[in-house]
């Protein structure tokens, strides 16, 4: 080893190196508060090295930006904790920077002949804090996208230049985020920023070491080694135990273990409860008590004010006075911001519109991910994969096509009922099922607003006759009416009511008989060859996918209500160009979600 060793340094100067950097000055001895900059190198370090094999894995594009996270997450080892760990460190290399400008600050250690040091160490502060906005967006899902939608946005408020700005960084015209958007974002993230920031590292430790040796040819300092050194080594290991400690509060397996994983950015669906990191929270709050016309006064006009007068500190240090002034202007920010970021994160607890649209989200994600490991990413990327989910589209094409009139008990997301102010119309929560029929035919419900108690049917054959004849059955009538409820409900092929179907067939063929004669359904109704259409609608294939797919199509045709129709419009495409019309995939997503058709992890199908 010490012939290795021996071969290395002459060839290299590497023990001149290594005692160069041991004798760096430390004016005024050894001490905790100066591990600051040793932990804020050894960070970025940390970010360099899991930041190039994350580099490795990313595809900055709208259709594998996500779908390279999601890989990294959940199909290579570990790599979820690598992304975890680039993660954090960046925000404790951040958080670090902020207490060490602070630090400088109350310690006057910012007054001559460090002014250089100290705006240099700002520098710092500025490019992590734009590397991780700008990585905020490279995960491409909805709150990296909703909040980086936001902050361009601001750059609107700049007069004359703002639209130029936003143009620049979006890679294009208007506040679509995009391909060139993630593009842009990428280059300046790897590039500028994190380019920049180690240029700066180096920059800063010149003019610091060229302070010290200054202050050491005084002899108002000691050798770095060992004293300070020992210090350095045990804020690294605090760096790693924070970071570590921050990548594994999740648990450590997928697919909650590190970093959570939202789903996919879909620019056609705001996500409401996307929030600025930590770090801009008290701004953010701040910038809330003002009008919307007046934001460029939080956003950019105090926020500039602030930062001129942080950077004219080193000057004013020169007094005791100014001094003061520096030590009790930094601790009213901090305490303000501090405020302001604790008033936001309680608002935010108490606001359930914000607490359901998180739920929602993280119910997405989640969802986007069994997808994904049931079904594979197609090469149009992941958002596909949500776009074509019944159990995800379709509570929303119902909110937007149908509840209007209706009502529905959403069963997808566990969330509140889908209500109409007015319901004009029969609830379809379950419809099909043999609940629903036996309520439709109970005469104490059938004119209720669960069904036609709010529609011109009120009065009609059918209810009629359920409160005609329905109303006093012996015990025998009852079983026979189970018989027919069920046999009626067969007809949908519900996938929740398979294995009861398929356990009561007998049952079902009895009740088939039942509807075609004893109950006299055939009078106005056509089932199974028997009786005619253009009266009532059909019953064969009642609930099914063709039967609902049709009457959401056009629910005046004779199979359905002909001319009865009590104002459904015909949704089916090109069928009326001033109704709202829905695409062929719109109505078969809408079918299976009122069916309860859709993928599960588990063998629990529907609700």
């Amino acid at each position: 080893m010490k012939t290795l060793w021996n071969w290395l340094d002459s060839r290299t100067g590497l023990g001149d190196w290594c005692g160069w950097l041991a004798d760096t000055p430390t004016p005024g001895g050894p001490g905790w508060s100066k591990v600051w900059p040793c932990a804020i190198t050894f960070s970025f370090c940390i970010e360099a090295i899991t930041g190039f094999f994350l580099w490795v894995y990313y595809s900055p594009s709208t259709q594998t930006a996500w779908e390279s996270v999601y890989y990294l997450q959940h199909q290579v080892a570990g790599g979820w904790l690598l992304r975890a760990i680039h993660h954090y460190t960046a925000h404790v290399l951040l958080a670090m920077l902020i207490l060490f400008v602070v630090q400088t600050i109350l310690t006057g250690a910012c007054r001559a002949p460090r002014e250089l040091v100290f705006w240099a160490t700002i520098g710092l502060a500025l490019f992590a804090l734009a590397a991780v906005l700008t990585g905020d967006l490279l995960s491409w899902d909805q709150n990296g996208y909703s909040a980086t939608k936001t902050r361009t946005g601001f750059l609107t408020l700049l007069p004359w230049i703002g639209d130029s700005l936003l143009s620049l960084a979006n890679g294009g015209p208007g506040s679509t985020l995009g391909n060139l958007t993630l593009t842009r974002f990428f280059a300046l993230h790897v590039g500028l920023f994190s380019g920049g920031f180690l240029l700066l590292l180096i920059i800063r430790g010149a003019l610091a070491r060229r302070v010290n040796d200054a202050i050491a040819a005084t002899g108002g300092a000691t050798p770095y080694w060992p004293r300070q050194a020992w210090r350095a080594g045990f804020a690294y290991l605090a760096v790693l135990a924070v970071v570590l400690l921050l990548s594994c509060q999740h648990g450590v397996k997928p697919p909650h273990a590190g970093v959570p994983t939202l789903s996919p950015a879909d620019p056609a669906n705001c996500y409401s409860a996307a929030r600025p990191e930590w770090f801009l929270t008290g701004v953010f709050q701040f910038s809330q008590l003002f009008p919307s016309v007046w934001e460029v006064v939080p956003i950019f006009v105090v926020t500039g004010l602030l930062f001129c007068i942080v950077m004219v500190m080193p000057f004013l240090a020169r007094t005791p006075l100014g001094h003061a002034f520096n030590i009790v202007f930094t601790l009213t920010i901090l305490a303000a911001l501090v405020g302001m970021t604790y008033a936001s994160y309680a608002k935010d607890r108490k606001d359930a519109v914000h607490q359901k649209a998180i739920a929602l989200e993280q119910w997405q994600a989640d969802r986007v991910l069994a997808l994904a490991e049931h079904q594979g990413i197609p090469p149009t990327g992941a958002l596909t994969l949500l776009r074509n989910d019944p159990k995800t589209q379709g509570p929303r094409l119902f909110a937007q096509q149908c509840a209007g009139c209706h009502s529905h008990a959403s069963n997808a997301y566990e969330m509140p009922e889908i209500k109409t102010e007015t319901p004009t119309a029969p609830n379809l929560t379950d419809y099909a099922s043999r609940q629903w029929l036996a309520g439709l035919l109970d005469p104490k419900q059938v004119n209720s607003a669960k069904y036609f108690g709010s529609t011109k049917f009120r009065g009609g054959k059918m209810a009629g006759f359920v409160k005609e004849n329905l109303s006093e059955l012996d015990a025998g009538e009852k079983k026979n009416l189970q018989k027919a409820i069920a046999a009626l409900s067969a007809e949908a092929r519900l996938p929740a009511q398979q294995e009861l179907d398929a356990r009561d067939a007998k049952l079902i063929e009895e009740g088939r008989k039942l509807l075609s004669s004893d109950f006299g359904c055939t009078d106005c109704h056509r089932f199974h060859g028997k009786g005619t259409l253009g009266i009532a609608p059909l019953l064969t294939g009642y609930g099914s996918p063709e039967w609902l797919a049709g009457i959401i199509n056009n629910s005046a045709d004779k199979q359905f209500y002909s001319k009865l129709n009590d104002r459904m419009p015909a949704y089916a495409p090109n069928a009326d160009p001033t109704q709202n019309t829905l695409s062929l995939r719109q109505v078969q997503m809408l079918t299976d979600w009122l069916r309860g058709d859709w993928y599960e992890k588990k063998t629990t199908i529907g609700k």
